[in-house]
Protein backbone atom coordinates (compact mmCIF):
# COMPACT_ATOMS: atom_id res chain seq x y z
CA UNK A 1 0.00 0.00 0.00
CA UNK A 2 0.84 3.75 -1.37
CA UNK A 3 1.51 6.34 1.46
CA UNK A 4 -1.19 7.69 -0.18
CA UNK A 5 -3.45 4.84 -0.27
CA UNK A 6 -2.80 4.81 3.67
CA UNK A 7 -3.81 8.28 4.14
CA UNK A 8 -6.68 7.98 2.10
CA UNK A 9 -7.70 5.14 4.28
CA UNK A 10 -6.87 6.76 7.52
CA UNK A 11 -9.00 10.10 6.59
CA UNK A 12 -11.98 7.62 5.85
CA UNK A 13 -11.97 5.69 9.06
CA UNK A 14 -11.69 8.34 10.93
CA UNK A 15 -14.60 10.21 9.31
CA UNK A 16 -16.15 7.13 10.29
CA UNK A 17 -15.18 7.28 13.56
CA UNK A 18 -16.42 10.56 14.10
CA UNK A 19 -19.97 10.16 12.56
CA UNK A 20 -20.72 6.63 13.38
CA UNK A 21 -23.52 5.80 16.04
CA UNK A 22 -20.49 4.92 18.32
CA UNK A 23 -18.25 8.03 18.11
CA UNK A 24 -18.79 11.26 20.57
CA UNK A 25 -21.08 13.41 17.81
CA UNK A 26 -21.13 16.71 19.80
CA UNK A 27 -19.18 19.00 17.47
CA UNK A 28 -20.11 16.07 14.44
CA UNK A 29 -21.81 18.55 11.34
CA UNK A 30 -23.73 15.08 10.18
CA UNK A 31 -26.07 16.01 7.36
CA UNK A 32 -25.17 20.02 7.22
CA UNK A 33 -21.90 19.81 7.28
CA UNK A 34 -19.24 22.03 9.17
CA UNK A 35 -18.36 22.75 12.30
CA UNK A 36 -21.59 22.97 15.17
CA UNK A 37 -22.02 24.52 18.45
CA UNK A 38 -20.92 21.60 20.70
CA UNK A 39 -23.41 19.33 22.75
CA UNK A 40 -22.75 19.69 26.77
CA UNK A 41 -24.61 16.46 27.68
CA UNK A 42 -23.11 13.19 27.32
CA UNK A 43 -23.30 11.19 24.30
CA UNK A 44 -24.87 8.23 26.45
CA UNK A 45 -27.20 10.50 28.24
CA UNK A 46 -29.08 11.64 25.30
CA UNK A 47 -28.64 7.83 23.67
CA UNK A 48 -30.45 6.65 26.68
CA UNK A 49 -33.14 9.61 26.13
CA UNK A 50 -34.29 8.21 22.98
CA UNK A 51 -37.03 5.47 22.48
CA UNK A 52 -37.53 4.54 18.58
CA UNK A 53 -40.05 1.89 16.81
CA UNK A 54 -38.53 -0.50 14.27
CA UNK A 55 -37.51 1.52 11.46
CA UNK A 56 -39.19 -0.67 8.83
CA UNK A 57 -41.27 2.14 6.57
CA UNK A 58 -39.28 3.98 4.33
CA UNK A 59 -42.02 5.59 2.69
CA UNK A 60 -42.42 7.79 5.55
CA UNK A 61 -40.18 10.18 7.06
CA UNK A 62 -39.52 9.18 10.60
CA UNK A 63 -41.81 11.30 13.25
CA UNK A 64 -39.71 12.67 16.38
CA UNK A 65 -42.05 13.04 18.75
CA UNK A 66 -41.17 15.87 21.49
CA UNK A 67 -43.21 16.38 24.71
CA UNK A 68 -44.27 19.35 26.86
CA UNK A 69 -43.59 20.90 30.07
CA UNK A 70 -44.07 18.63 33.46
CA UNK A 71 -43.98 15.39 31.34
CA UNK A 72 -41.57 12.59 29.34
CA UNK A 73 -41.74 11.57 25.86
CA UNK A 74 -43.29 8.09 26.00
CA UNK A 75 -45.80 9.07 29.10
CA UNK A 76 -47.08 11.65 26.85
CA UNK A 77 -47.25 9.64 23.91
CA UNK A 78 -47.42 6.59 24.53
CA UNK A 79 -51.15 5.83 24.83
CA UNK A 80 -51.99 7.96 21.67
CA UNK A 81 -49.87 9.27 19.48
CA UNK A 82 -46.90 6.15 19.04
CA UNK A 83 -50.03 4.39 18.54
CA UNK A 84 -51.78 5.91 15.91
CA UNK A 85 -48.47 7.26 14.28
CA UNK A 86 -47.51 3.25 13.76
CA UNK A 87 -50.83 1.99 13.27
CA UNK A 88 -50.79 4.27 10.00
CA UNK A 89 -46.86 3.13 8.88
CA UNK A 90 -45.18 5.11 10.48
CA UNK A 91 -41.72 4.88 12.28
CA UNK A 92 -41.99 6.86 15.69
CA UNK A 93 -39.61 8.22 18.14
CA UNK A 94 -40.10 10.05 21.31
CA UNK A 95 -37.36 11.89 22.91
CA UNK A 96 -37.48 13.03 27.16
CA UNK A 97 -35.39 15.64 27.86
CA UNK A 98 -34.29 16.31 31.68
CA UNK A 99 -36.55 17.56 34.98
CA UNK A 100 -39.30 17.33 33.32
CA UNK A 101 -38.31 20.35 30.79
CA UNK A 102 -38.00 22.70 33.78
CA UNK A 103 -34.27 23.90 33.26
CA UNK A 104 -32.44 25.20 30.67
CA UNK A 105 -34.23 24.96 27.12
CA UNK A 106 -31.00 25.45 25.89
CA UNK A 107 -29.58 22.34 27.04
CA UNK A 108 -32.66 20.49 26.27
CA UNK A 109 -32.09 21.21 22.62
CA UNK A 110 -29.14 18.95 22.73
CA UNK A 111 -31.87 16.15 23.17
CA UNK A 112 -33.40 16.46 19.57
CA UNK A 113 -29.87 17.51 17.72
CA UNK A 114 -28.61 14.30 19.00
CA UNK A 115 -31.86 12.43 17.95
CA UNK A 116 -32.05 13.99 14.81
CA UNK A 117 -28.75 13.02 13.85
CA UNK A 118 -28.67 9.56 14.90
CA UNK A 119 -32.11 8.94 13.12
CA UNK A 120 -31.07 10.52 9.88
CA UNK A 121 -27.76 8.33 10.11
CA UNK A 122 -29.11 5.37 10.70
CA UNK A 123 -32.60 5.38 8.50
CA UNK A 124 -30.73 7.97 5.69
CA UNK A 125 -34.46 9.55 5.48
CA UNK A 126 -35.58 12.53 6.60
CA UNK A 127 -37.73 13.14 9.80
CA UNK A 128 -40.92 15.05 10.75
CA UNK A 129 -40.93 16.48 13.89
CA UNK A 130 -43.92 16.81 16.19
CA UNK A 131 -44.00 19.31 19.38
CA UNK A 132 -46.38 20.12 21.60
CA UNK A 133 -45.95 23.45 23.67
CA UNK A 134 -42.42 23.58 25.12
CA UNK A 135 -41.63 20.37 22.95
CA UNK A 136 -42.28 23.48 19.99
CA UNK A 137 -39.19 26.27 21.10
CA UNK A 138 -37.20 22.90 22.20
CA UNK A 139 -36.86 21.65 19.32
CA UNK A 140 -36.96 25.00 17.51
CA UNK A 141 -33.96 25.85 19.20
CA UNK A 142 -32.01 23.02 17.88
CA UNK A 143 -33.30 24.11 14.17
CA UNK A 144 -31.63 27.16 15.05
CA UNK A 145 -28.43 26.63 15.20
CA UNK A 146 -27.53 23.53 14.23
CA UNK A 147 -27.47 23.29 10.21
CA UNK A 148 -27.38 19.59 10.03
CA UNK A 149 -31.07 19.61 12.28
CA UNK A 150 -32.21 21.59 9.43
CA UNK A 151 -30.68 19.43 6.95
CA UNK A 152 -32.43 16.34 8.18
CA UNK A 153 -35.63 17.51 8.74
CA UNK A 154 -38.62 17.80 6.50
CA UNK A 155 -41.52 18.81 8.63
CA UNK A 156 -41.83 20.42 11.98
CA UNK A 157 -45.51 20.53 13.36
CA UNK A 158 -45.67 22.94 16.19
CA UNK A 159 -48.90 22.12 18.78
CA UNK A 160 -49.72 25.27 21.26
CA UNK A 161 -46.35 26.41 21.25
CA UNK A 162 -44.82 29.67 22.67
CA UNK A 163 -42.92 30.49 19.10
CA UNK A 164 -43.14 34.39 20.55
CA UNK A 165 -43.25 33.55 24.44
CA UNK A 166 -46.21 33.48 26.54
CA UNK A 167 -47.24 36.03 28.85
CA UNK A 168 -48.27 34.01 31.41
CA UNK A 169 -44.69 33.42 32.18
CA UNK A 170 -43.13 36.94 32.13
CA UNK A 171 -44.73 38.73 35.82
CA UNK A 172 -43.74 42.07 34.21
CA UNK A 173 -45.69 41.29 31.02
CA UNK A 174 -48.18 40.54 32.80
CA UNK A 175 -48.04 43.04 35.50
CA UNK A 176 -47.61 46.13 33.22
CA UNK A 177 -50.77 46.35 31.58
CA UNK A 178 -52.40 45.98 35.10
CA UNK A 179 -50.95 48.93 36.25
CA UNK A 180 -49.69 47.09 39.19
CA UNK A 181 -45.68 47.57 40.72
CA UNK A 182 -43.20 45.94 39.07
CA UNK A 183 -40.17 43.92 41.02
CA UNK A 184 -37.17 45.93 41.25
CA UNK A 185 -33.93 44.29 40.85
CA UNK A 186 -33.30 40.18 41.55
CA UNK A 187 -33.78 40.70 45.20
CA UNK A 188 -37.89 40.58 44.57
CA UNK A 189 -38.52 38.94 41.83
CA UNK A 190 -39.79 35.37 42.13
CA UNK A 191 -37.72 32.21 42.24
CA UNK A 192 -39.15 30.49 38.85
CA UNK A 193 -37.96 27.32 36.73
CA UNK A 194 -35.52 28.09 33.96
CA UNK A 195 -37.37 26.80 31.53
CA UNK A 196 -40.49 29.60 32.55
CA UNK A 197 -37.95 32.28 32.40
CA UNK A 198 -37.46 31.38 28.82
CA UNK A 199 -40.63 31.88 28.05
CA UNK A 200 -41.48 35.45 28.55
CA UNK A 201 -41.99 36.80 25.51
CA UNK A 202 -39.14 39.46 25.95
CA UNK A 203 -36.90 37.19 27.38
CA UNK A 204 -33.18 36.61 25.29
CA UNK A 205 -33.91 32.89 24.84
CA UNK A 206 -37.11 33.90 22.66
CA UNK A 207 -35.38 37.13 20.73
CA UNK A 208 -32.48 34.46 20.00
CA UNK A 209 -35.00 32.26 18.87
CA UNK A 210 -36.78 34.27 16.11
CA UNK A 211 -33.85 36.92 15.46
CA UNK A 212 -33.56 37.01 11.26
CA UNK A 213 -35.55 34.22 10.47
CA UNK A 214 -38.59 32.50 12.29
CA UNK A 215 -38.43 29.44 10.04
CA UNK A 216 -34.86 28.37 9.22
CA UNK A 217 -33.92 25.89 6.59
CA UNK A 218 -36.00 24.15 3.71
CA UNK A 219 -38.48 22.80 6.64
CA UNK A 220 -42.40 23.16 6.22
CA UNK A 221 -43.90 24.59 9.44
CA UNK A 222 -47.71 24.08 10.39
CA UNK A 223 -48.85 26.03 13.38
CA UNK A 224 -51.64 24.58 15.16
CA UNK A 225 -52.98 26.51 18.05
CA UNK A 226 -56.72 27.39 20.15
CA UNK A 227 -58.07 30.76 21.24
CA UNK A 228 -59.19 28.66 24.86
CA UNK A 229 -55.26 28.08 25.65
CA UNK A 230 -54.95 29.27 28.82
CA UNK A 231 -51.35 28.78 29.01
CA UNK A 232 -49.58 30.19 25.74
CA UNK A 233 -50.78 33.93 25.31
CA UNK A 234 -51.90 36.14 23.49
CA UNK A 235 -54.01 34.59 20.83
CA UNK A 236 -55.58 37.69 19.34
CA UNK A 237 -55.19 39.99 17.62
CA UNK A 238 -51.46 38.63 16.86
CA UNK A 239 -51.21 35.15 17.82
CA UNK A 240 -48.20 34.39 20.37
CA UNK A 241 -48.17 30.63 18.44
CA UNK A 242 -48.21 31.24 14.65
CA UNK A 243 -45.22 31.71 12.28
CA UNK A 244 -44.60 34.41 10.40
CA UNK A 245 -48.13 35.91 11.27
CA UNK A 246 -49.61 37.56 8.24
CA UNK A 247 -46.50 36.97 5.72
CA UNK A 248 -47.01 34.55 2.43
CA UNK A 249 -44.36 32.01 3.42
CA UNK A 250 -45.65 28.89 1.10
CA UNK A 251 -43.65 26.98 3.76
CA UNK A 252 -45.88 28.40 6.44
CA UNK A 253 -49.64 27.43 7.53
CA UNK A 254 -51.13 28.87 10.86
CA UNK A 255 -54.15 27.07 12.23
CA UNK A 256 -56.47 28.52 14.89
CA UNK A 257 -58.71 25.60 15.72
CA UNK A 258 -61.65 28.04 15.93
CA UNK A 259 -60.92 29.71 12.86
CA UNK A 260 -61.55 26.20 11.26
CA UNK A 261 -64.29 24.60 13.50
CA UNK A 262 -66.19 27.60 15.49
CA UNK A 263 -67.60 25.53 18.12
CA UNK A 264 -64.47 23.33 18.64
CA UNK A 265 -63.46 22.81 22.56
CA UNK A 266 -59.96 22.29 23.03
CA UNK A 267 -57.31 23.48 25.72
CA UNK A 268 -53.53 23.82 26.07
CA UNK A 269 -53.19 19.91 27.35
CA UNK A 270 -55.78 18.25 24.89
CA UNK A 271 -54.65 19.99 21.64
CA UNK A 272 -51.44 17.93 21.72
CA UNK A 273 -52.76 14.54 23.18
CA UNK A 274 -56.36 13.77 22.07
CA UNK A 275 -57.52 16.51 20.06
CA UNK A 276 -59.25 14.93 16.44
CA UNK A 277 -58.25 17.97 14.64
CA UNK A 278 -54.89 18.70 15.50
CA UNK A 279 -53.78 15.25 14.88
CA UNK A 280 -55.50 15.05 11.19
CA UNK A 281 -53.87 18.24 10.30
CA UNK A 282 -50.81 16.67 11.93
CA UNK A 283 -50.88 13.79 9.69
CA UNK A 284 -51.56 16.24 6.78
CA UNK A 285 -48.49 17.90 7.12
CA UNK A 286 -46.09 15.05 7.46
CA UNK A 287 -47.43 12.88 4.66
CA UNK A 288 -47.19 15.51 1.90
CA UNK A 289 -45.51 18.76 0.79
CA UNK A 290 -45.99 21.53 2.10
CA UNK A 291 -47.45 22.57 5.46
CA UNK A 292 -50.61 21.27 6.56
CA UNK A 293 -53.82 21.75 4.22
CA UNK A 294 -57.34 21.94 6.22
CA UNK A 295 -59.29 20.67 2.81
CA UNK A 296 -56.97 18.08 1.89
CA UNK A 297 -56.77 16.77 5.86
CA UNK A 298 -60.27 16.21 5.82
CA UNK A 299 -62.12 19.85 6.07
CA UNK A 300 -65.62 20.66 7.65
CA UNK A 301 -65.94 16.45 8.02
CA UNK A 302 -63.58 16.83 11.18
CA UNK A 303 -65.70 19.55 12.63
CA UNK A 304 -68.32 17.12 12.83
CA UNK A 305 -66.22 14.75 14.15
CA UNK A 306 -65.59 16.00 17.74
CA UNK A 307 -64.47 12.89 19.64
CA UNK A 308 -61.29 12.75 21.02
CA UNK A 309 -58.27 10.63 19.19
CA UNK A 310 -58.31 7.14 21.13
CA UNK A 311 -56.21 4.14 20.60
CA UNK A 312 -57.11 0.94 19.15
CA UNK A 313 -57.36 -1.14 22.60
CA UNK A 314 -55.46 -3.66 20.90
CA UNK A 315 -52.79 -1.66 19.51
CA UNK A 316 -52.64 1.01 23.23
CA UNK A 317 -52.70 -1.98 25.34
CA UNK A 318 -48.58 -2.57 25.34
CA UNK A 319 -48.42 1.01 25.39
CA UNK A 320 -50.78 1.42 28.21
CA UNK A 321 -48.54 -1.17 30.24
CA UNK A 322 -45.40 0.44 29.54
CA UNK A 323 -46.77 3.76 30.45
CA UNK A 324 -47.96 2.05 33.51
CA UNK A 325 -44.02 0.83 34.07
CA UNK A 326 -42.55 4.09 33.29
CA UNK A 327 -45.08 5.72 35.50
CA UNK A 328 -43.82 3.54 37.86
CA UNK A 329 -40.15 4.63 37.68
CA UNK A 330 -40.99 8.10 37.44
CA UNK A 331 -42.67 7.98 41.20
CA UNK A 332 -39.30 5.93 42.55
CA UNK A 333 -37.00 8.31 40.91
CA UNK A 334 -38.65 11.12 43.09
CA UNK A 335 -39.51 14.91 42.22
CA UNK A 336 -37.27 16.39 39.47
CA UNK A 337 -34.17 19.36 40.17
CA UNK A 338 -36.92 22.19 39.53
CA UNK A 339 -34.10 24.59 38.69
CA UNK A 340 -35.67 27.62 40.37
CA UNK A 341 -33.88 30.82 39.40
CA UNK A 342 -34.18 34.76 39.48
CA UNK A 343 -32.43 35.39 36.17
CA UNK A 344 -33.68 33.97 32.95
CA UNK A 345 -30.00 31.05 31.90
CA UNK A 346 -27.50 33.25 30.14
CA UNK A 347 -27.84 32.55 26.46
CA UNK A 348 -24.74 30.22 24.87
CA UNK A 349 -21.42 32.14 23.28
CA UNK A 350 -22.77 30.20 19.70
CA UNK A 351 -26.79 32.01 20.23
CA UNK A 352 -24.93 35.56 21.04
Amino acid sequence: MTDLHRNVALAGLLLLAACGPSGNDSTDGGAGGGAEPALETPVETLEAALHCTEFAHPEHPVVLLVHGTFTAGREQYEWNYLPLLSARGFDVCAITYPDRGLGDQQISAEYVVHAVRRIHAQTGRKLAIVGHSQGVSVPRWALRWWPSVRAAVSDFVAQAGPVHGTVVADPTALLAPLGLPLPEGNASAPLLPAAFRQFGPTSQFILALNRDDETPGAVDYTAIYTLTDELVQPVLPVPTAAFEFGQANPRVANFLTQDLCPTTLVDHVTIGTVDRLAFELTIDAITHAGPADFTRAGGMALCLNPLPIIADPALASAGAQTLLTILQADAEAGFPDPHLTTEEPPLKAYAQ
